[in-house]
């Protein structure tokens, strides 16, 4: 009895030290901590080299093991305050709820999922490392608890830096226009929509800048200074503040869009339109949600493929939009080895302009538009009337039928 009590004794005492033993354990990180999508609304702080970056939402994803999974992709973007404020008035009100995908603060990537290693304790964890995507290699860290992230990515590198640096518009031939199209009769004489967008952007001072009137390739090149594409994939201009006497130079902040190489001469340009209209918010005009007098743009929106239009414009949001780069196109010109076009292509331009081209359609609506452009060029009024009316009237065949090459951009010139 006594060697079976002795046994009972060391049993009830390895118990006891068991139990405290799992006492002790510590709480395996962010045990407690539940799965949760943060916005900027709901306990999100991100931050991109150390300034707060807008329009994203970030997912924690806890394995139960101290590890977790991290997801970054764009806030859904609604549009219907901007649609409003096109409609104009009280048609505003009538605007039904429209929301649009967005990209990623990281380039390239509409979303980037992070494996995560958690340090801490069971409610309140941090975590830090770096990682890699197709296009950019960046650093990261953070904590979480059960209400709060707090994010910091830094150190971002493109893979491919080829084409950055920074560019300087040219100012003798600012922008790439290309349009191989049917001709029209304009006065007895056969056009084409190219020669007619050049006649009419650099022929006519139109445009008002610090008390000077520019020609609207003038007014390009006197506000746009340089575009600079960092190795961070970043994209920022140096413009002139056209509200500012004397037109001072300004540096667009970063954030506004980033950009990839994506092979064959193409850039993605990716916007983030919640930065963009944050950082416009401040220079809106007051008038800008008076009606036109001119014209109802909600008959305008009427008339466009509205489906097919969306169906093109809203992936770029979330994939990017492709630019091509390459040399410059103008007879005018010299060749210079360090100047490049960066241009919208055939392949993005033109079913665009074909879901736009039932507006030109309407003779009555064609009218319309005409009188309010006539009206904003000022004396060059009636010139201006006598070019767009054979021009708009034959576009919707041009877009339609015979267009075979067009392209819109910017010739730059690398520092």
């Amino acid at each position: 009895m006594k060697k079976i009590a002795y046994l009972f004794a060391v049993i009830g005492i390895a118990c006891m030290f068991t139990a405290c033993s799992n006492d002790d354990d510590p709480a395996m990180p962010g045990a407690s901590i539940p799965a949760k999508t943060y916005t900027a609304a709901d306990g999100l702080t991100l931050k991109l080299d150390g300034t707060e970056a807008a329009g994203q939402i970030v997912s924690f994803t806890p394995s139960n093991d101290g590890k977790a999974t991290l997801s970054i992709k764009g806030a859904p973007l609604d549009i219907s305050s901007i649609i409003g404020g096109m409609m104009g008035g009280s048609k505003a009100d009538q605007t039904p709820n429209l929301t649009l995908p967005t990209s990623s603060i990281i380039p390239g990537s509409a979303e980037v999922t992070i494996p995560v290693e958690l340090t801490g304790d069971a409610s309140s964890c941090s975590f830090a490392g770096s990682t890699e995507t197709t296009y950019c290699t960046f650093a990261y860290e953070g904590k979480v608890s059960e209400g709060a992230l707090d994010l910091s990515l830094s150190d971002i590198k493109l893979k491919n830096t080829s084409i950055a640096g920074t560019y300087n518009l040219m100012s003798d031939s600012p922008a790439r226009v290309v349009w191989d199209g049917s001709e029209f009769d304009l006065m007895g004489s056969d056009y084409n929509l190219r020669d007619l967008i050049l006649l009419m952007t650099t022929m006519y001072p139109m445009i008002e800048l610090d008390g000077n009137k520019y020609n609207v390739m003038a007014a390009l090149a006197a506000v746009l200074k340089s575009v600079t594409f960092g190795e961070d994939g970043s994209v920022t201009a140096v413009y002139a503040d056209t509200k500012t006497p004397g037109l001072p130079e300004v540096t667009a902040p970063k954030g506004l869009a980033r950009y990839v190489i994506d092979g064959n001469n193409t850039i993605r340009l990716f916007l983030s339109p919640e930065a963009i209209i944050a950082a416009q918010a401040s220079k809106a005009d007051d008038n800008t949600n008076e009606e036109s007098e001119a014209f109802d743009p909600s008959v305008i929106l009427g008339k466009i493929n509205i489906k097919g239009l969306i169906s093109k414009v809203v992936p770029m949001l979330s994939t990017g939009i492709p630019l091509h780069y390459g040399d410059v196109v103008n007879d005018a010109v010299e060749p210079d080895p360090n100047a490049v076009s960066f241009y919208l292509g055939k392949e993005t331009i033109l079913p665009i302009l074909q879901d736009v081209s039932p507006v030109f359609e309407d003779a009555e609506l064609r009218t319309q538009i005409i009188e309010f452009a006539a009206s904003q060029a000022g004396d060059m009024g009636p010139l201006a009337q006598m070019f767009l009316t054979p021009a708009l009237e034959a576009f919707p065949n041009i877009v339609n039928n015979t267009t075979t090459e067009v392209q819109f951009g910017l010739n730059l010139k690398k520092q």
